[in-house]
Parts: structure tokens; sequence; C-alpha cells
């Protein structure tokens, strides 16, 4: 698993040239999603996503569902699966089918988020 780096701001094509032109600069094994601004954020992990996406990564060993998800964190379990859909959407969490049962495995064991210019 590797780890996920979110940049808020800054510049994807520097980013880019930078390993493009020396890929020692690079990291394997790390992942980076570049954003426009933090409103992207905020849709994209509010608390209860973070805390859902926290959950899953700590949880990793044990397979849940949706409907477990949500007793554990004492959600709804439409809400649960709404930013399970969200999360695989970015690429965070994998919905993993097991015959009629959905469970959801992270795709990072480590999250950074950086600002602009960091």
């Amino acid at each position: 698993m590797a780890q996920l780096t979110i940049k808020i701001g800054g510049k994807l094509e520097k980013d880019l040239k930078k390993v493009f032109y020396n890929p020692k600069k690079g990291k394997p094994g790390s992942h980076t999603i570049h954003l426009k601004n933090p409103a992207e954020l905020s849709e994209m992990l509010s608390p209860k996503r973070l805390a859902l996406l926290r959950y899953i990564i700590r949880h990793q060993a044990e397979k849940k569902t949706i409907g477990e998800l949500a007793n554990e964190l004492k959600r709804k379990q439409e809400a649960i699966s709404r930013d399970a859909n969200l999360l695989a959407k970015y690429s965070l969490v994998r919905k993993v089918k097991d015959r009629q049962t959905v469970y959801l495995k992270p795709l990072y064991r480590s999250l950074n988020i950086q600002l602009a210019g960091a």
C-alpha cells in the first residue's frame, strides 16, 4: 500500500517536470492528487468522510460491510454508502464485492495533505 499526498494549489506542471527531468526525485510507492482549491478538499474529505477513511485504514485487516461500518461509526447506512462512493470516485478506497456483500478496502496506508508552496 502506498502513501497518498494531496496538494492544494501549487503547480501540477512544475511537479511533473521535476519528476520527468529527474525520475530519482519521484517517490516510489507514493501517489499525489492535485486540487485547485480547499473547496475541492472539503468535498472529497468532509469530517465524516475523513473519519470513515481513517476507520477503514486502521481496521483494514477486518472485512466490514457498509452496514457494519454504519453501526460502528453510528451513522446511517445510506450516508456511509454515499461517502464510500465518493471515496471510491477519488480512488481513496476500493469497493470489493464478495457475492452480494460489499467491503471497503483502503488503497493507501497514510494520507499527507500539503498547502501550496509546501
